[in-house]
């Protein structure tokens, strides 16, 4: 789920019990911040805070656990700019992949 104040960090969660935090101006290959809910059943929902500060990540059993983002949901000035780039980049990437594909199937 895309953060509410960022433009580039979203959350997800598996089965495993794992929160991932992805700010795409950073990585696009690896999660900026990562937790393991220990003992937890499949994590299976997760939403932001309305000020985005937070994130509430919930199990198949129905427990409820909530993180303090920080600094990582705080979006800076040229963030909107830098995240244009980043899909910019992606964009060209997977043109550059699907081209190859075709050549090899050639």
């Amino acid at each position: 789920m895309w953060s509410p104040v960022h433009p580039a960090l979203f959350a997800c969660v598996d089965g495993m019990g794992r929160l991932d935090l992805w700010n795409l101006n950073n990585d696009t290959e690896v999660p900026t911040a990562s937790v393991t809910i220990e003992g937890a059943a499949a994590l299976n929902r997760v939403r932001w805070s309305q000020a985005g500060k937070e994130v509430a990540v919930g199990d198949s059993e129905g427990r409820i656990w909530i993180y303090d983002v920080g600094e990582l949901a705080v979006p800076h000035s040229d963030d909107w700019t830098r995240f244009a780039r980043t899909l910019v980049e992606i964009r060209a990437n997977r043109a550059d992949s699907e081209e190859g594909n075709m050549e090899i199937a050639a």
